[in-house]
């Protein structure tokens, strides 16, 4: 039974969101340092990911890195500054906050093509944008009397991050970017190397830093690659979505974090107004197309 380029795309990204929506969790499980899970977590990526393009385009593996140009390094330094302040942010507040903040960035990417893209934005998204930065005062209100409101606000940081990668890789879609997220993984790892001062890890972390570096992060980042070619980049965004819900589940249940209430309040006015945001944004896309 043969299935469409749409379908194809979505079962992608659903395998894509599954295999990614454990990240947190084995952040808070494998129990390191900052400054060396973060080293670890670019090194080993950078090597999964390199093994990857080595396979795919063999004898233009060098080539593929020098055809990224300006795109691609502006890129690799918005991919690592993404990898560096999810891990701070994480460190510092609920798993939940950080997610559900993240979980922003396509109504931030709307922000920034505005400013940078001279994109218009209809009364609606208008809306949207209000009601997405007021479910963050509401989460971050929570964080407000703790150390919670530093990881708050490096999830913001880290949502704008991916929504200008998200710029980056729209205006210059013809370019293959896979390689510049191996890049961006050697400079996570550059950034961590200097300032780390243990690298030892037992076998039970080794095991955790094996399924973050060799599954967790390099599968689904490769899957976001590739899958608008397949289908819709709004339809792929809103699997994607999923992630901050399975993400605050996992680590629920098995080791009991559970969110606050202003997390459950703003996040789901939040995933709400992303939700309402990316529907309409497909709708006008297949209408465009039509």
């Amino acid at each position: 039974m043969l299935i469409s380029n749409r379908s194809k795309g979505l079962l992608l990204s659903l395998v894509g969101v599954l295999i990614l929506s454990p990240d947190s969790l084995l952040i808070r499980l494998v129990n390191l340092d900052n400054n060396s899970l973060i080293f670890y977590r670019g090194l080993l990526p950078a090597i999964a990911t390199s093994i990857f393009l080595f396979f795919f385009y063999k004898k233009n593996f060098i080539n593929s890195f020098i055809l990224i140009g300006k795109a691609g390094l502006i890129y690799a330094f918005l991919y690592s500054l993404i990898h560096i302040t999810f891990v701070y942010s994480i460190q510092n507040t609920n798993v939940a906050n950080t997610l559900v903040l993240i979980a922003s960035s396509p109504i931030l990417a709307a922000i920034l093509s505005f400013i940078f893209l001279k994109e218009k934005q209809d009364k609606l998204t208008l809306i949207i944008i209000f009601t997405a930065f007021l479910s963050m005062v509401i989460i971050g209100w929570g964080s407000y009397t703790s150390k919670g409101l530093l990881g708050d606000v490096l999830a913001i940081i880290t949502g704008f991050g991916m929504a200008a990668s998200a710029i980056v890789a729209r205006y210059y879609k013809k370019i293959d970017l896979v390689p510049a997220c191996v890049l961006g993984c050697i400079l996570t790892a550059l950034y961590a190397f200097p300032i780390t001062n243990n690298f030892t890890f037992n076998l039970e972390q080794g095991i955790y830093l094996f399924l973050i570096g060799f599954i967790v992060l390099p599968i689904p980042f490769i899957i976001i690659t590739i899958v608008p070619r397949y289908t819709p980049a709004p339809e792929v965004t809103l699997i994607f979505l999923l992630e901050s819900i399975l993400g605050t589940l996992w680590v629920w249940i098995i080791i009991n974090e559970m969110p606050s209430l202003n997390t459950l309040l703003g996040g789901s006015l939040l995933i709400t107004s992303v939700f309402v945001f990316i529907y309409f944004t497909a709708k006008k896309e297949i209408k465009g197309k039509f």
